[in-house]
């Protein structure tokens, strides 16, 4: 078995990425917003290191491209994901929001093609959650292999990283890799807009900024391709089905209930059966053929009858 592709050099853009849905893994969940910040590497190498305990939070830098959509997850979001993150599905249906399709997909690229290769997907807990959520909605739409050239880290394995190889990190303590623990233990303060998409990933690049030449080189060690991320449940497709999984409206269930039932399929048998200008729209030689015989069979019967009454002996 070939090992997986090693990157062609040094990454040249760092794209710090976050995803809000509508609840964990186990519920299937679905994008409501994603927040994608691209950086070339030259701004993390001219960034000084933080000085201080606690330093002073440094500000992001001044080129950067930045792309932050809502999207209509197309089911409920659950109620601790809606108090978490803000979001419900009948808001943004409301504010006419999307949902994760093709269209997206493109614009993804689209702002991927503007950065310098290669590209390094950044995600807090990204091994976890943020990549394999992507990678499934990415396959059912049938694009699994849609971000094949770019690569990814999980900024918490690089970050447990650089703490554990720091003179200041407490060894042998348990210690929470939250994003907001870790930005609260190197600036000694709350991060702001926590749990918006926007608002983490400003909160990462900050974190990312602590040490930014030893990120570096973790990153370009360590960056896998993003086509080893397995999605994060399975998709069912089928030549006639869309392989998108979404709730049936109640309308279409009540359609498909009726043109189902026992009775209209026996009549769809029936009406197979027929004339095709009986089981059509008839046309009036379709109508007066049967007609006119009945007439004809209803006049021989009373002759008929007419002659047995009249015969003798009656």
């Amino acid at each position: 078995m070939a090992s997986p592709a090693l990157p062609p050099g040094p990454m040249q853009t760092l794209i710090f990425l976050d995803l809000e849905a509508t609840g964990l893994p186990f519920s299937q969940p679905k994008v409501t917003e994603l927040c994608l910040l691209a950086i070339h590497r030259c701004a993390l190498e001219s960034s000084s290191p933080c000085q201080g305990r606690p330093p002073a939070v440094p500000p992001p830098p001044r080129v950067v491209d930045k792309l932050s959509l809502c999207v209509a997850p197309g089911k409920a979001c659950s109620p601790a994901a809606s108090k978490i993150t803000g979001l419900s599905t009948a808001e943004l249906a409301a504010h006419g929001r999307q949902h994760f399709d093709k269209n997206l997909v493109t614009l993804l690229l689209a702002f991927l093609q503007r950065q310098p290769q290669p590209w390094c997907l950044v995600a807090h807990n990204g091994d976890r959650y943020d990549f394999p959520l992507l990678q499934a909605e990415l396959a059912m739409l049938g694009l699994a292999g849609a971000l094949d050239g770019a690569f990814c880290v999980d900024s918490i394995t690089a970050l447990k990283a650089l703490e554990q190889s720091s003179k200041t990190s407490e060894h042998g303590s348990k210690r929470s890799y939250s994003l907001g623990s870790i930005y609260t233990r190197l600036y000694g303060q709350a991060p702001v807009d926590s749990h918006m998409a926007e608002g983490d990933v400003l909160t990462l690049l900050s974190i990312c900024q602590w040490r930014p030449w030893a990120l570096l080189q973790w990153v370009d060690a360590h960056a896998r391709p993003f086509s080893t991320v397995k999605p994060m449940y399975g998709v069912t497709t089928s030549p006639r089905t869309n392989p998108r999984p979404s709730a049936t409206p109640a309308s279409a269930t009540l359609a498909t209930a009726r043109n189902t039932s026992p009775s209209l399929e026996r009549n769809r048998k029936l009406m197979a059966l027929l004339p095709t200008e009986v089981a059509g729209t008839p046309s009036w030689e379709g109508l007066l053929a049967p007609l006119g015989l009945l007439a004809f069979l209803t006049l021989v019967i009373a002759t008929l009858y007419g002659l047995s009454l009249a015969a003798p002996g009656q």
